[in-house]
């Protein structure tokens, strides 16, 4: 009798640790079965705290507004900056267009100037070609040279006067005036009496300059001074030719 109730004693203590196990396994709203076990490291002050939040934002529904709000600005503004991107790369797209036509056209305004920059002293040459033939024409039928001189005298004075008074074209002074190497090329020199030292005594080619500007300078012959040994001889040969007719002028009076 004494062990049928201490097994009878040992099952009851199995069968309540049993609804003990039981009671800690519960299932929620869900249909998720929790167990309270896990979550018996769960402090307190955890709990407490979660209560409290869930609590505050019931009881404050405005704060979700305010942050939808917020969202919705922000997300308006970066659709605003997106569409002021899309604006820009626009306008940048029709600057780099409207700067690569202009680039084209100024290279073909450039080539059309450097073809046709000189046709207006071209037309005036032109003019002085047609009396240079009239000229010519008239001197073939008269067949006299001077007429053909006179005309082409009459030409070159046009032409220079055309390159004088329209394109600033001038003639460089050269004979009589002091060597300039700034506006004579001197390819001779030569001893001279009648000329001072580094004085210009022939023009072999005009100069001219444009625009005060020389574009051309004249080749010129300068003076240079006389040695003194040829000075010396000169004068010998004056005495000496002085001596001879002084000797002759006496042999005639013996």
């Amino acid at each position: 009798m004494g062990k049928t109730k201490s097994k009878d004693g040992k099952k009851e203590k199995d069968v309540k640790a049993e609804n003990r196990e039981e009671s800690s396994v519960e299932v929620d709203e869900n249909g998720i079965i929790t167990d309270e076990r896990k979550n018996s490291d769960v402090s307190p002050d955890d709990v407490k705290q979660a209560e409290e939040t869930e609590s505050r934002d019931n009881d404050n529904p405005d704060v979700f507004l305010e942050i939808r709000s917020m969202v919705e600005e922000r997300d308006a503004v970066i659709e605003e900056q997106a569409l002021k991107v899309r604006e820009y790369e626009d306008l940048l797209k029709r600057k780099q267009a409207d700067f690569e036509n202009y680039r084209k056209r100024a290279q073909r305004e450039l080539e059309d100037f450097r073809k046709y920059a000189n046709s207006e002293i071209i037309l005036d040459i032109l003019n002085i070609i047609d009396d240079f033939e009239r000229a010519i024409q008239s001197a073939e039928s008269s067949r006299d040279f001077g007429t053909l001189l006179e005309g082409i005298q009459l030409v070159e004075k046009q032409l220079k006067t055309v390159l004088q008074n329209k394109y600033g074209v001038e003639t460089v002074e050269t004979a009589g005036t002091p060597f300039d190497p700034m506006v004579h090329d001197a390819i001779m020199m030569e001893e001279s009496g009648e000329y001072k030292e580094d004085t210009v005594v022939e023009t072999f080619q005009q100069g001219y300059t444009l625009n005060e500007r020389v574009i051309r300078p004249a080749k010129v012959k300068v003076a240079k001074g006389v040695s003194p040994v040829e000075e010396d001889g000169d004068e010998a040969r004056e005495d000496v030719s002085s001596n001879n007719g002084e000797d002759k002028s006496s042999e005639k009076g013996d």
